[in-house]
């Protein structure tokens, strides 16, 4: 769903991207420091500094947002850019789940959810891998589970009753996901 929002808001991105770009800021540039900051997040987490762990995860996101679309405005985007974007992501989940579980979250649930969040992304890049795409496919893609890890974090600050439940729903979607994705990869590819 989000995957689908971020292709209309590229008539916003744009014009930033463009300002970024002949500024001289880089799509790899803005990969690299989504990536440091989603490292802090655990930290925030870990030193109750909530409000400021969230912005992280929106911060961060800003800059995964415009990191490809700089690149192709740059004419550099490629399969090197690609390659440290794809796995700064999967680092930056297993952070973000590594903060959930400073939360004092349920640590069996953390780790199903940070290795179904792992499976969701190899799942779509092994099709990917076979001419198969699976952008856009799926119950919970990464923008979906970032918004979870935001509203998880805002829900333990404002009503810690309903973390807990979130964080179920969570878990479910993220392994229907999986599932979801496996299934569509099987039937499409010959």
């Amino acid at each position: 769903m989000i995957t689908r929002l971020r292709r209309l808001s590229k008539s916003l991105l744009r014009p930033v991207a463009e300002v970024m770009a002949k500024n001289g800021i880089t799509g790899n540039s803005l990969t690299l420091t989504g990536l440091v900051l989603s490292l802090t997040f655990p930290a925030f987490i870990y030193f109750k500094f909530y409000v400021e762990a969230i912005i992280i995860v929106v911060v961060a996101s800003l800059f995964d947002a415009f990191d490809g679309e700089v690149a192709r405005i740059r004419k550099e985007a490629g399969k090197k850019g690609s390659f440290l974007d794809s796995v700064s992501d999967r680092i930056e989940d297993l952070s973000y789940v590594t903060g959930l579980f400073f939360l004092g979250l349920p640590p069996l649930l953390l780790i199903l959810l940070a290795g179904t969040s792992v499976i969701i992304s190899y799942v779509r890049a092994k099709a990917e891998s076979l001419g198969v795409a699976l952008e856009g496919k799926g119950i919970v893609e990464r923008g979906e589970r970032l918004l979870f890890v935001v509203i998880i974090v805002v829900l333990y600050l404002l009503f810690l009753p309903a973390t807990l439940p979130v964080l179920y729903i969570f878990v479910i979607l993220s392994c229907a996901t999986v599932v979801q994705r496996i299934l569509l990869g099987v039937k499409a590819i010959h």
